[in-house]
């Protein structure tokens, strides 16, 4: 079956120190996001300031947008 349109996306890429991938690995399992790449996407809607693109991460969990 197959998944769902997100919608219009972009690629972005980005090299993390290992330890940070290893933190940011353990906060996706934790937090129930089906994949760590769905758990950085919401990251970076929420810290955009776009909560309404946030799929899979409650806002409670969330840390706090960056003011422009």
């Amino acid at each position: 079956m197959p998944t769902p349109s997100k919608g219009p996306r972009k690629e972005v890429k980005t090299r993390v120190p290992e330890d940070v991938r290893e933190v940011l690995e353990v906060m996706a399992a934790n937090s129930g996001a089906s994949s760590l790449s769905q758990y950085v996407a919401d990251l970076l809607s929420s810290l955009a300031g776009r909560p309404d693109l946030v799929r899979e991460i409650h806002q409670e969990v969330m840390p706090m947008p960056l003011s422009a």
